[in-house]
């Protein structure tokens, strides 16, 4: 007789040991999983008590004759919690307890080593001073309201340094962990309370396990089986937690009902891109609930290469009736598209065609004689003042504020400079051409003459930092509206604008995107150790940064979750020296264990990319070059070799930067053609953005690269090493 199905649900932590078991006996854990899915009082399951076990409900189950996995079995449902050798999975479950925390309602793992390691006295040195408790101004009182359990204050206040509580957060819940982190990146008891939104969710009983295991707290640690097919491909391919496991904050954020548009801030790996797309399969799944077949969610970004690589990833996420409903693309390839189902005539004209400069140069000989100002400042005056602000005429661009423009212009050399643009305009709309913002702006005018043709229930934005007035304009007309404003969750923006490469700013209240009470911030950095985040953040040191909206943003607060080797500087006597030290560098990432498809070497420009895949090639490493427009496949063996621009959005465990030299970062000839000083500022200020961008696409290991003069870029103490 078939037992009655429980729920079934998987720790974190029993991913990550079955991950490190022989393929064969994956293969049988997997299958073991499916029946206590399917039907856990089968034959073939062999549950028994865990002997001596601290915690009554842990038991074993046989995968094969020498590995067991480790089952909490406990009201009503069954959690598999870890697996491994036999005595090793035994020793694993007797010093593990499980609680539901009071203030959380999260399911905690305990291991009770820890908390009697603390309990021992320690051994001190004489001639090195004992460092202070990390948390010794931390009251018991608030610890305990900030959901730390009372068995575990004592282990708390045995740490005192971040390697230390990086130590620990190994054998504590991991909720807990979350407030120590907070209170180590000084957070006041009340802002650790606010950032992690503790007390504001109704307190589950002790009593209700079931219920527990499906908090927000507890669901970034255990995962609830549901579907076989999901299941199993989870087990079959590689892990990628991110599919699974989100953090509380980052959940509540995909599946909070929102009123309004909402914008998600963060720096780099605190993981906006996988909330943004958790959030359209979230809407996609509503969809697809409530028998929506022609809604659609559109997921947009600013580059091909993104879109691509978002893509990719949404297929590894998503169900097939989810994918369905969900178009990816950049913004330009949507309007391109777009406006040629609309009949639209002109052909969109972008920075690279050498028509574009034709045309300027042809407005310039005709209406630009003697004005004193050249090709680069009228270029930028028309993009950043003209173009970002929709301006059609003189009237308009008489009155209007350019503000960041370092050379002030009179209203007699402004009339002089609207000649050129009406030049540069005429020769355009004689051509049949149009840049992309009048694309835009095209676009967004057949969308408000004609409402009824997109089939969008909701729009995700992707690195909004990278986008301007008109393209923000267009997302407001492309979201569905209710009386004239968005749609309450139709608009959901992630970016961070210390990441913004390619110099565009707007608000996003004047854009007619109003996220006032629905903009939220995360601060925990998943991805990069302490060591390189620190590194990157010294790069944007500084750097005035707004809020994409009308304020100001800064990066206090953010914390790594663990902690790796410092990032390595190497300056070089020459290219081909600096590529021998890359290959030396490359072969001890492989001794540590880090495979080929792991490491990435980037540099500013494709010339510099070429020349270090030769070099590589040359010295017998396999390479594989990220190519445009199309996602990375981990699959293919080989160093990845590509631009710094390509490589947003991507992270590999070691990043090399190579010829990070004077000149290069940033080009001396972008600089040379500035004609003011805020344009040179806003080229330095773009570079250090690209070079924070790049260092943070590593996880663990990070080396920049010089041969000659290192780039004044770099953070002063590592310029100093070199």
């Amino acid at each position: 007789m078939t037992a009655r199905k429980r729920d079934v649900h998987i720790m974190i932590d029993a991913l990550m040991a079955q991950n490190r078991l022989p393929r064969a006996v994956q293969d049988k854990a997997a299958k073991l999983i499916l029946q206590l899915k399917n039907d856990p009082g089968a034959n073939g399951i062999n549950f028994e008590k865990v002997v001596n076990a601290r915690d009554r409900h842990m038991r074993s189950a046989r995968i094969d004759q020498n590995h067991r996995a480790i089952i909490y079995d406990r009201g009503g449902a069954l959690v598999v919690m870890w697996m491994d050798e036999h005595d090793a999975a035994y020793k694993w479950a007797i010093n593990r307890v499980v609680d539901v925390n009071p203030v959380t309602s999260a399911v905690q793992v305990t291991d009770m080593t820890l908390v009697e390691a603390a309990a021992e006295p320690r051994t001190a040195s004489p001639a090195i001073p004992e460092a202070s408790p990390l948390f010794a101004a931390i009251k018991d009182a608030d610890l305990a309201r900030l959901g730390i359990p009372e068995a575990l204050i004592p282990a708390i206040r045995a740490i005192r340094s971040d390697a230390e509580l990086e130590d620990a957060g190994k054998g504590i819940p991991a909720d807990v962990y979350d407030v120590l982190i907070c209170l180590a990146a000084d957070f006041s008891v009340d802002e650790t309370l606010e950032e992690l939104e503790r007390g504001k969710t109704k307190p589950v009983s002790d009593d209700d396990f079931a219920a527990a295991l499906r908090t927000d707290e507890s669901r970034r640690s255990f995962w609830l089986v549901e579907d076989d097919d999901e299941l199993q491909r989870m087990l079959d391919e590689p892990l990628e937690f991110w599919r699974i496991f989100l953090h509380p904050s980052q959940r509540r954020l995909v599946e909070q009902a929102w009123s309004g548009p909402v914008l998600v801030r963060g720096g780099a790996g605190t993981g906006k891109t996988v909330v943004a797309m958790h959030r359209a399969r979230h809407v996609a799944q509503s969809l697809v609930d409530r028998g929506d077949a022609n809604g659609r969610v559109l997921f947009t970004t600013f580059t091909s290469n993104l879109a691509a690589d978002v893509r990719a990833d949404l297929r590894n996420l998503c169900s097939a009736d989810q994918m369905t409903r969900i178009e990816v693309t950049h913004l330009d390839g949507w309007v391109t598209d777009f406006l040629r189902k609309q009949g639209y005539a002109r052909e969109i004209l972008y920075a690279e065609d050498v028509r574009q400069k034709e045309a300027w140069d042809h407005a310039i000989l005709a209406k630009g004689k003697d004005i004193g100002l050249g090709f680069e400042f009228l270029r930028d005056e028309w993009r950043q003042v003209v173009q970002a602000n929709g301006i059609k005429d003189l009237a308009s661009y008489l009155r209007v504020q350019r503000a960041g423009r370092g050379t002030p212009i009179d209203r007699r050399t402004k009339e002089r400079v609207w000649a050129i643009f009406a030049a540069y305009r005429a020769r355009l709309d004689a051509e049949g051409l149009s840049e992309p913002e009048d694309a835009y702006r095209d676009a967004r005018e057949i969308l408000q003459n004609k409402p009824a043709l997109l089939p969008y229930r909701a729009v995700v934005v992707d690195e909004a930092q990278d986008l301007g007035m008109q393209a923000f304009q267009l997302v407001a007309e492309l979201a569905p509206k209710v009386e004239g404003a968005a749609a309450p969750g139709s608009i959901f923006i992630v970016g961070d604008a210390h990441q913004r490469i390619y110099g565009r700013r707007a608000s996003m209240t004047k854009c007619g995107i109003n996220v006032r009470g629905r903009s939220r911030k995360l601060r925990i950095c998943y991805r990069t150790s302490d060591e390189i985040r620190r590194f990157a953040e010294a790069i944007v040191q500084g750097v005035p940064v707004d809020d994409l909206d009308e304020a100001t943003d800064d990066l206090k607060g953010y914390r790594s979750l663990f902690h790796g080797p410092e990032p390595e500087m190497i300056s070089a006597s020459s290219s081909a020296a600096g590529m021998a030290e890359l290959s030396t560098w490359i072969e001890r990432c492989r001794e540590q264990g880090i495979e080929d498809g792991e490491i990435c070497v980037l540099a500013r420009t494709n010339d510099l990319v070429r020349n270090a895949a030769e070099a590589l090639r040359g010295r017998g490493h396999s390479v594989v070059t990220l190519a445009r427009k199309t996602a990375d496949d981990r699959s293919k063996p080989g160093v990845r070799v590509g631009t710094m621009h390509r490589a947003k959005g991507l992270e590999f465990a070691a990043i090399a930067l190579v010829e990070v030299n004077d000149g290069i970062m940033p080009p001396k000839w972008l600089l040379d053609a500035a004609p003011d000083a805020a344009i040179r500022r806003a080229v330095v200020d773009a570079d250090k953005a690209l070079l924070h961008v790049s260092a943070t696409r590593a996880k663990k290991r990070l080396l920049v690269l010089t041969s000659g003069t290192p780039s004044q870029l770099l953070p002063s103490q590592v310029k100093a090493a070199a």
